[in-house]
């Protein structure tokens, strides 16, 4: 048990196998509840269960989840595919305390309270890789890894990238990408994403 985490993490039943044999970690910022009350440790994996119930309406809220996919896969995906890809992966959402609205910040004390729970969940999963949904959670990472050098994309983009190392000395790398709600471009993201996966050594 993880005992600072409060939500706990979406983890794929291949996430092991990961992409291209790479364990990744897509890091969301926070859950917006209006009452805390009704915020629950199983809230992140009841978010990801619903993407891909065959009945399920679609929702405002699973456009940011739809372009994120695309962005993994590289193409719009089918019910299965959306399945397949979201066990490849672990999704988690870093601040640990519920937002009560859509576009409400986390304050300072919140990213900085939920820092414990953060490196629970990499020490636990060892992932190799962390796309961080946004500049905004980003920046307010902690900030005791260190700056790696730039991904150079194959249009001669460059994108800055950081580092954790965890006690038995596995580095995770850090990918931050524009937040999927926003103007999020897929084929330019998937891109950005595969260099990443693939420079990893």
């Amino acid at each position: 048990m993880m005992k600072n985490v409060q939500f706990a993490p979406w983890v794929g039943s291949a996430y092991t196998k990961g992409i291209e044999e790479k364990r990744m970690m897509a890091l969301g910022e926070s859950h917006y509840c209006a009452n805390p009350c009704d915020a629950d440790s199983g809230m992140t994996n009841r978010i990801i269960r619903v993407l891909f119930e065959p009945d399920r309406e679609h929702e405002g809220f699973m456009n940011t989840y739809t372009k994120f996919e695309r962005a993994l896969a590289g193409k719009p995906l089918s019910l299965a595919e959306k399945e397949q890809w979201w066990n490849r992966i672990l999704f988690y959402n870093y601040v640990q305390s519920p937002i009560s609205g859509p576009r409400k910040e986390p304050t300072r004390q919140e990213f900085a309270d939920s820092e414990a729970a953060f490196f629970e969940v990499l020490e636990t999963y060892r992932p190799d890789g962390v796309l961080v949904w946004g500049k905004r959670l980003y920046d307010n990472l902690p900030k005791r890894g260190r700056q790696l050098d730039d991904l150079i994309l194959p249009d001669g983009d460059s994108i800055e990238t950081w580092a954790y190392d965890l006690r038995d000395g596995h580095t995770v790398r850090l990918l931050p990408i524009t937040h999927p709600s926003a103007a999020f471009t897929t084929g330019y993201w998937h891109i950005a994403i595969s260099t990443f996966i693939r420079d990893m050594k």
